[in-house]
């Protein structure tokens, strides 16, 4: 369903933040899943609503799983930099 035509545009941060962790938890590697995942975060200054513990979430469910998405860790980096999400990671 998460596929389906749509279906992702209506996610919010946390819901894709989740869905991307719970396939890497669960070590399946849906690439095409991920691709969409990583394309809805990228798209139209989207991933200016990731808090830091989204993009951490979501950066880690894709090492975990081995899929390099060269835009998609610009533009974590690029948020991470916000000084906002930055004050919001610690050790």
């Amino acid at each position: 369903r998460t596929l389906q035509r749509g279906v992702l545009s209506t996610f919010e941060a946390q819901a894709v933040a989740n869905a991307a962790w719970a396939y890497a938890t669960l070590g399946v590697k849906n690439e095409t899943l991920m691709a969409a995942l990583a394309d809805r975060i990228v798209r139209d200054g989207f991933v200016r609503t990731f808090k830091a513990q989204e993009v951490a979430n979501t950066a880690w469910a894709y090492a975990a799983l081995g899929i390099k998405n060269e835009p998609l860790m610009a533009a974590f980096a690029t948020r991470i930099l916000d000084r906002k999400v930055l004050s919001q990671m610690n050790a």
